[in-house]
């Protein structure tokens, strides 16, 4: 027979269940039901803004600062950048920071005081200095004194070049006053010398001549090198007095940086808890663990006690929500039978949920307990709490649930071996002798559930809401049929307040009551559009 090439719109998925639970469309729903839901998260992470905000205005003082402007004046002919340069660079020295940090006997060290002044050209010939103080009168006054050591150690610097420089021409002129002094005696000796030696010596007097034009220059440029540095001396000076910055107050400084605490610390709150919401295959709805697992949610409350301190659970949400499940399954497990039709064999099985499950099944072996029933708990469970938690929620007087925690590997236990509560001879009596028999089980699917199977009949499932994948629970009921056992129900704890759907189980349209009109299939889409 030939078959088409084509792939067909219409064959089947090899899972057609994880198909359906998988997302599909991302809605703004979606979004604000997930946020609603871990409002905690995003709460938390904004709150945490707030304070690390208010933490760094508070370690941070706000700023206290003054400015000044000085005029610097700089030589004729002198490349006004570069002298400008020259400047700052002299301003940055340490001489300029020691003088300052020594007048007004600063506990600073001067590369500390460098570090708080800042230097601003605004033209070629304006200065304007900036200097931190830990408080408005502080900074005036250092601003003040670092004006004035540069403006000093400035002028003092150009006296230490043009005194160089005259010294420099002074040796020249003293060099070429020796010269002329020469030519003034070969003059006077060529002078009364005859004919010939006067024609001599007038060479002579104009080569005196000649050097003395060069003292009479070096002379004018001594002074008008002096006239020069003290000139650009006197006028490079404060050209606007110091001023206090304003600087932002306290309170302002502290109401900025908690509201921007806030945004930041919002934000990644928000961005990680939709990221997560976006990235999680975990199943969280009604109709979707119905649709995995295969059967009816038969309860839905919101969080329940995941132990069971001293005295017992207080009362208030948690406890109104366990005592709700209790209820719920008390139906189930204690219908009304016959004296001699033996135990009712029950299971009580948990997904990724051991905490919650064990305080389930505890809580509903002592409600039965007190109910009449005698009640027998086989604890297979890998942590073993059953017993603890039913010793702390039994009161009063009455029959108190019998435990039996075999020994050894209680997840790979086959039979009513003996436990840490029951001899050997009295296993087979405990059991004969019990109304309901309450097997607790972690369902793990490296183990399976045939050890369930030889002490239970039906099983029902403790799903907690956002815990398991969509995969993990329709493992989980592919282990329970398996094994034999029915799979009765499911009880989801930790629901979203928000979830309106029902959580029927699926039917096909073959299984409905003769007009095919109730499908899980169809009726149960994928969460995401919602």
């Amino acid at each position: 027979m030939r078959t088409s090439a084509w792939p067909s719109d219409t064959e089947p998925t090899e899972d057609p269940e994880l198909e359906e639970v998988a997302p599909a469309l991302v809605s703004l729903h979606f979004l604000r039901r997930a946020l609603r839901r871990r409002w905690r998260t995003w709460a938390g992470c904004a709150l945490a803004g707030v304070l690390l905000g208010a933490a760094i205005a508070l370690a941070l003082p706000p700023r206290s600062a003054a400015s000044v402007t000085l005029l610097l004046a700089h030589p004729d002919g002198a490349d006004p950048t570069m002298a400008m340069n020259t400047d700052v660079s002299l301003l940055r020295t340490r001489t300029v920071a020691e003088r300052v940090v020594g007048e007004l006997g600063l506990d600073l060290e001067p590369d500390e005081l460098q570090d708080a002044v800042t230097a601003t050209v605004e033209t070629t010939t304006v200065l304007l200095l900036e200097v931190d103080g830990p408080d408005p009168a502080e900074a005036q006054r250092r601003t003040e004194a670092v004006a004035r050591a540069f403006l000093d150690f400035r002028n003092e610097t150009m006296a230490v070049q043009t005194e160089a420089r005259t010294d420099r021409y002074r040796i020249r002129v003293e060099a070429l006053q020796n010269e002329a002094r020469t030519l003034s005696s070969q003059y006077e000796v060529l002078s009364d010398s005859g004919r010939r030696g006067r024609a001599e010596a007038a060479e002579v007097l104009t080569r005196r001549a000649q050097v003395d034009a060069q003292i009479s220059e070096l002379e004018q440029e001594i002074e008008r090198t002096r006239i020069v540095e003290g000139a650009v001396a006197g006028a490079s000076h404060v050209l606007d007095p110091t001023t206090t910055l304003d600087g932002r107050s306290l309170a302002r400084g502290l109401a900025l940086d908690t509201t921007a605490g806030l945004v930041v610390g919002g934000s990644v709150g928000v961005g990680w808890v939709l990221l997560g919401a976006l990235l999680s295959q975990r199943v969280r709805r009604r109709d979707e663990i119905a649709l995995a697992l295969g059967t009816t949610v038969r309860c839905s409350v919101g969080r329940v006690p995941a132990r069971v301190p001293r005295g017992g659970i207080r009362p208030g949400r948690r406890r109104r929500a366990l005592e709700r499940v209790v209820d719920r399954l008390a139906g189930m497990v204690a219908p009304d039978v016959a004296p001699d039709a033996g135990p009712v064999r029950w299971a009580v099985g948990s997904v990724q949920n051991a905490p919650e499950t064990t305080v389930v099944a505890a809580a509903l072996a002592v409600d039965r307990s007190r109910a009449g029933r005698r009640v027998l708990v086989v604890d297979l469970t890998e942590r073993g709490l059953v017993g603890r938690a039913v010793a702390r929620l039994w009161t009063g007087s009455g029959t108190r649930p019998v435990v039996l925690r075999p020994s050894g590997v209680p997840l790979r236990t086959v039979g009513p071996v003996p436990g840490t509560e029951l001899a050997p001879s009295t296993v087979t009596e405990a059991e004969s002798a019990a109304d309901l028999v309450l097997v607790v089980v972690d369902i793990d699917p490296a183990v399976g559930l045939d050890h369930v199977a030889v002490r239970a009949e039906r099983l029902v499932v403790v799903v907690s809401a956002g815990g398991s994948t969509a995969e993990r629970l329709r493992t989980t009921a592919e282990l329970v049929r398996a094994a034999g056992l029915e799979l009765a129900g499911a009880v989801l704890v930790g629901a979203d307040p928000l979830d309106d759907s029902l959580g029927l189980a699926p039917v096909d349209a073959d299984e409905a009551d003769g007009t095919g009109s109730r499908s899980g299939r169809t009726l149960l889409p994928g969460r995401w559009g919602r």
